[in-house]
């Protein structure tokens, strides 16, 4: 292989160096990760001038320069060899142009088709960190790497407990699904949290497949699929959040200490179901708002205008009465929120101080236990139901379109929005046949 060293910015005082050589039918280039100083390049050497009348403290830069680029340069070749004998056939341009981040990542085992289970997963994961995208083309979010993560220490206990050594690419098969099924269902997991593993792992093994990693093409077979279960979706009624807002809290503890948590997290909450923000967005709202107030001389405007953290969209929506009495009450200034996790722990305390505590049948999340399951109102609501709450309530109202409604909400497509709604598809299907009976009555 004939590689030859360019400059990829001639024009600039310091630039850096790409490995340039014909490869799979065309012309390939590769960054070599070293910067030069332009004006001690010789083009036609293709390394840097090191002459006796420079300071030696110089000449040791440049010659340390030059080492690295040959260093670089051998590295390439010895890639193309090392691959060639892995795979006994000579790479691919996308194969072999991986093989080469890798080595420039520092990574023991250039050769991807070497990598065992674990390294690949583990690979799979830091380039999902930094070069991955989602469908939108954004950067993947953290939970799902952390999720990413999450999914490798499991699969790392179920081989230590179950296997008596590291996972392989061969060893998933319908036997290994349904058992490591089985011990996620044993440590208490959902239904829900066992399918998302499972979904992960299918990725893995999918996108490893497709590198040419295994042949094991188990993630095809029907029991790879995810398993579902369509847990019990629950919501705040107009008139349940007419006696949120009005109940009683308790506002002195046992020890006489004043307890502002409760009434804090009922009031963002209550914004919440009124607003459908997300918690990302609800952080925020303590500081839009206050600006707003300010900019209205002490009123609280009619709208609120911001950029969703989730999606990065742009929406605009209404401030209601019952959101502008809240505001009221803090004077422009609502209470900043807790995290995520204290305030799903003060939303279940506060329901229950309003009595919100109507007894709900739902289906077993268990899948070693699948009997109906009975459970007080207030356990099912999390902050994020607000959001549920705001677009159920408001869809109800039956005075928006779906379309209109999904432009508060934020929601990517209709079919999302109907699928996050607390309403079935007779629901519906009833509302848009009493439109089709009305639009027929008054064409006749």
């Amino acid at each position: 292989m004939n590689i030859s060293v360019l400059l990829l910015r001639p024009s600039n005082p310091e630039c850096g160096t790409v490995a340039s050589f014909h490869f799979d039918g065309a012309k390939r280039r590769k960054g070599l990760g070293v910067t030069v100083p332009t004006e001690r390049w010789d083009r036609k050497r293709q390394r840097l001038k090191v002459s006796a009348t420079l300071h030696r403290d110089e000449r040791t830069r440049l010659m340390a320069l030059n080492q690295r680029i040959d260093q670089q340069l051998k590295a390439i070749q010895d890639t193309f060899h090392s691959l060639s004998y892995a795979l006994e056939r000579e790479p691919t341009w996308e194969e072999f142009s991986r093989a080469l981040d890798r080595l420039q990542a520092g990574e023991e085992k250039v050769v991807e088709a070497t990598l065992t289970f674990y390294e690949w997963v583990e690979s799979f994961i830091v380039e999902s960190e930094t070069h991955r995208t989602n469908a939108k083309g954004q950067k993947l979010h953290a939970r799902t790497i952390a999720k990413y993560r999450t999914v490798l220490l499991q699969l790392k206990r179920f081989a230590t407990t179950q296997l008596g050594r590291a996972m392989r690419f061969e060893d998933w098969d319908e036997t290994l699904v349904n058992r490591y099924k089985t011990f996620r269902a044993n440590q208490g997991c959902k239904v829900s949290t066992i399918g998302k593993d499972l979904a992960v792992i299918k990725v893995w093994l999918k996108k490893a497949h497709h590198r040419k990693l295994h042949d094991n093409r188990s993630f095809l077979e029907p029991y790879f699929v995810p398993p579902k279960h369509r847990g019990l979706k629950v919501h705040l009624s107009l008139e349940d959040l007419d006696t949120l807002e009005k109940a009683m809290l308790p506002s002195v503890g046992r020890n006489g200490r004043e307890l502002k948590a409760l009434h804090h997290v009922r009031d963002l909450f209550l914004v919440a179901c009124w607003t459908g923000a997300r918690y990302s967005d609800l952080k925020r709202f303590p500081d839009l708002i206050g600006d707003l107030w300010d900019q209205h001389g002490g009123q609280c405007p009619d709208e609120l205008v911001f950029v969703q953290d989730k999606t990065d969209d742009r929406v605009r929506i209404p401030i209601l009465d019952a959101v502008k009495r809240i505001v009221a009450k803090y004077d422009g200034r609502l209470p900043k929120a807790m995290s995520n996790q204290k305030m799903n722990r003060v939303i279940k305390e506060v329901l229950a101080h309003a009595g919100l505590t109507r007894t709900i049948e739902m289906a077993s999340g268990d899948p070693q236990n699948t009997k109906p399951i009975r459970t007080p109102f207030n356990e099912l609501v999390t902050l994020h139901t607000a959001r549920r709450t705001f677009a159920t309530n408001m869809w109800e109202l039956q005075v928006l379109s779906a379309g209109e409604l999904r432009s508060l909400t934020g929601h990517e497509s209709e079919q999302a929005l109907l699928l996050y709604l607390n309403v079935d598809r007779e629901q519906v299907a009833q509302r848009a046949g009493a439109k089709l009976r009305e639009a027929l009555r008054q064409r006749a």
